[in-house]
C-alpha cells in the first residue's frame, strides 16, 4: 500500500464517538462522509457533495451534529 495523496486520494469518511467522563458508551456517534452512503446503526450520518465541504464542517465551521 501506498500512503494516500491530498491531489489524488479524496478524504472519503471521517468518524468519531463522543464520550463523556466515567461513561462506558458513546454519547455520540457522527460520521462525515463524502457523497451518500448507507444508513449506519447508532451513528449520524452527514453526507456532502465535495470534500471541500466535508472538511469545513470537521475541522470546526459548521459542526454538522444535531
Amino acid at each position: 500500500g501506498v500512503f494516500p495523496e491530498a491531489q489524488q486520494d479524496p478524504v472519503i469518511a471521517v468518524a468519531a464517538a463522543a464520550l463523556r467522563q466515567g461513561s462506558r458508551e458513546p454519547f455520540l456517534r457522527v460520521v462525515f462522509t463524502l457523497r451518500s452512503c448507507a444508513p449506519l446503526r447508532g451513528a449520524t450520518v452527514r453526507s456532502f457533495e465535495s470534500e471541500r465541504e466535508l472538511l469545513q464542517v470537521r475541522s470546526g465551521g459548521k459542526t454538522g451534529i444535531p
